[in-house]
């Protein structure tokens, strides 16, 4: 539940020089299509795709990843529910993002029966100890307090590239967590910490390799994986070679009507895949003209991102 910056909650905080866009030039390096795809299994018009490095586990078909729905889609956030029971679907929605750990096996079978494709949340870049995992993290991991969420910290990325990493090991529990309940694609939060932490202690190179590490790792489990906002980093090239919009299936953002960067997320519309955005100002509709434009899929959502069932649940769309 992460904006451009750092905390949902604390989107007012954010100064407007933070995630500055890049507009596409026709300047731009040129990117191939995305990797061929045939038909998978199961929900008509989705894509089987190949992993684009990562290890594959032994068993594991590259055909199993069901990439995201392209172009118009019907879609919902609802990592914020207390619980499974406080998730409700709005009828005609396609696509919905839960949170990975408070979502059982068994939910998820029962969504994807009525034809939803499952995105599963984690954190990726942020301790919080609430979770059941989080005895697992070592102090050394915690390098900053995130100001907007003082009991959680941003991590030391620059960890799953060290021989026995901790961290790689936690993350890697945690995606295949998700691919054993069954979701189809992987949401990892706060891929910021270049930005987010002080001193220039990571650099905007080290955090565009951790997060191509992330994408490569999701898929050798099997999983599509999106990125997580970070409109500016959509061209960047991790240590692969590859940039974000290569790595990832599609790209979910936050507010990027608000702080005036849409229009990177059409590097991923251009390329077939799908582009999502939610704003949180009530009092600001959302611009579906500039949505149409670039092909986004917006929502305008309640902050905490509540389940459905909840009192503070809104979702309001271009639909």
């Amino acid at each position: 539940m992460r904006n451009t910056c750092s905390g949902v909650l604390a989107l007012s905080l954010v100064l407007s020089a933070c995630g500055q866009s890049v507009s596409p030039t026709s300047g731009s390096p040129a990117v191939s299509p995305a990797s061929a795809t045939t038909p998978a299994l199961g929900l008509p018009g989705q894509n089987a795709a190949s992993a684009e490095s990562g290890d594959t586990e032994p068993g594991q078909s590259a055909s199993a990843i069901r990439l995201p729905p392209a172009g118009k889609v019907s879609w919902d956030w609802q990592i914020g529910a207390a619980t499974e029971r406080h998730i409700k679907v709005a009828a005609g929605t396609t696509l919905i993002g839960l949170d990975g750990f408070t979502v059982s096996a068994a939910k998820v079978a029962e969504l994807k029966g009525q034809g939803l494709y499952t995105v599963c949340y984690i954190n990726a870049g942020s301790f919080e100890p609430y979770r059941p995992d989080s005895a697992r993290y070592p102090a050394y991991l915690k390098i900053q307090q995130d100001p907007d969420w003082p009991d959680e910290a941003f991590l030391d990325i620059t960890d799953v590239f060290r021989p026995g990493s901790v961290l790689a090991d936690i993350l890697t529990e945690r995606m295949k967590m998700c691919k054993a309940k069954g979701f189809d694609a992987l949401e990892p939060d706060n891929l910021q910490n270049d930005e987010n932490v002080s001193g220039g202690r990571i650099t905007t190179q080290q955090q565009i390799d951790f997060n191509g590490w992330i994408a490569d790792q999701a898929h050798g489990l099997g999983l599509a994986v999106f990125q997580k906002n970070g409109p500016d980093k959509v061209l960047l090239r991790d240590r692969t070679g590859q940039m974000m919009v290569e790595k990832f299936d599609g790209i979910l953002n936050e507010a990027c009507q608000q702080y005036r960067e849409c229009g990177p997320l059409a590097e991923y519309t251009r390329r077939g895949k799908l582009a999502l955005n939610v704003e949180y100002r009530r009092n600001k509709a959302l611009d579906c003209g500039l949505m149409a434009q670039h092909g986004i899929n917006a929502l305008k959502k309640d902050r905490s991102l509540a389940g459905g069932t909840a009192r503070a649940y809104l979702r309001e769309s271009c639909d």
